[in-house]
């Protein structure tokens, strides 16, 4: 497969530059104190029975040694992939010599999250009281961190949109996990690396699959040293989803067509033909008219590029912020002449959303894919699930 190829490749690529990091770093201090300064440790213990294998996402990749773990994150940003490493060292042990890569000790007692799609996976890993900080109360949707912050288990360490460096380093955090988009460096994330405070950047927006997307939860276990948790966790997800696979497989004859997006003026943003939208739209067998584009992310048309085709598309997904067919009437009126209009087949990701603004679409449902898959296909082939119900999809009324 094409992405086991690249991803396989980006391994190799890392792999390489490890072994000259172990080898031909000689001068460098050792990021740890001596091995007689841990007289319980056993060199030749493998203290990581269990393990994790990456086996949809192309953004990271785990290593396992005796001790510790190498983590690799591959950020894909430009034509060259960037990566970054990081060594994870149990508790109690030496860190190995001679390897200049930041380090973490693990298990993660002190975990700040800069984004809601890291609380979903807090959650199926049960890991709720090692969540230290959040970005901000105003768009989380669990209950349980809700009431955490409000109790003061939980600290908001950007609660008017700036990053509270001074509070994430008073609560001791050992590791801020944050996104990694292309401007994700900035001055906060550098000061707190300079004061040996890990940003871990997460950067599951760039997989194109919702496996892909969701198994970012085991980069969270490796470093709880959750491992035999996420294996059983992603295990039963990963059949759910292959079993609503083998059921469109076997079952779907005909494509329904669906347009996306909605115009921002003369212009229409359409979801590309590598983008994870359109996979989705792909898996769960809807016709696209741009299914054969090259963009990862979104195209630009006209208004009425689009419009002639959603004249007479059977749906229309995700319209931007449009919660009823209000809403897009008052967009622009010339929408009620689309055939999704007039049959009411009109659907966007407001199944669970807060008054704050929070939307669990973009939290639980990045770790259930078997949920949001279920839903799209509910969508377009209803008959094969009668008895699904829409959990993170709405329609719009």
């Amino acid at each position: 497969m094409k992405k086991t190829e690249k991803r396989n490749a980006h391994r190799g690529a890392v792999y390489t530059l490890l072994c000259f990091l172990m080898v031909g770093f000689f001068a460098c201090q050792s990021n740890s104190k001596n091995q007689s300064d841990f007289p319980d440790f056993d060199p030749k213990k493998d203290y990581f029975p269990e393990k994790v294998s990456i086996d949809h996402s192309i953004g990271f990749d785990i290593e396992y040694h005796n001790n510790y773990k190498t983590l690799h994150l591959f950020r894909h940003y430009n034509e060259v992939v960037d990566t970054v490493s990081f060594l994870l060292v149990q508790r109690g042990t030496p860190a190995p010599e001679r390897v200049d890569l930041p380090v973490i000790s693990i298990p993660v007692r002190k975990a700040v999250s800069l984004s809601t799609t890291h609380l979903g996976m807090f959650k199926i890993l049960d890991a709720f009281d090692q969540l230290k900080g959040i970005e901000r109360k105003q768009y989380v949707s669990n209950p349980t961190v809700i009431e955490m912050v409000d109790a003061g288990k939980i600290i908001e360490v950007e609660p008017s949109g700036t990053l509270n460096v001074e509070t994430i380093i008073d609560m001791e955090t050992e590791v801020v996990l944050g996104v990694g988009y292309p401007n994700s460096q900035n001055e906060s994330f550098q000061q707190l690396q300079r004061l040996n405070i890990p940003v871990v950047l997460n950067a599951d927006w760039q997989e194109i699959d919702l496996l892909g997307r969701a198994e970012w939860v085991k980069l969270l276990a490796v470093l709880l040293n959750k491992e035999a948790l996420v294996n059983q966790k992603f295990a039963e997800i990963e059949e759910e989803f292959q079993s609503v696979l083998d059921l469109i497989a076997e079952k779907v004859k005909e494509a329904p067509l669906t347009i996306t997006g909605i115009a921002q003026g003369d212009a229409w943003h359409v979801s590309g033909g590598k983008s994870f939208a359109y996979n989705m739209l792909k898996i769960a067998r809807a016709d696209y008219p741009w299914k054969d584009d090259n963009s990862t992310g979104s195209i630009k048309l006209s208004f009425e590029t689009v419009y002639e085709i959603g004249l007479n598309a059977d749906f229309w997904i995700a319209p931007g912020s449009a919660r009823t067919l209000e809403n897009i009437r008052e967009r622009d009126p010339r929408y009620m002449d689309f055939k999704s209009y007039k049959n009411k087949t009109i659907y966007n990701v407001f199944g669970r959303n807060t008054e704050g603004g929070g939307n669990d679409y973009y939290e639980t449902g990045v770790i259930e894919p078997h949920i949001v898959l279920k839903d799209v296909v509910k969508i377009f082939h209803p008959e094969l699930l009668p008895d699904h119900q829409l959990v993170y999809y709405n329609q719009l009324k």
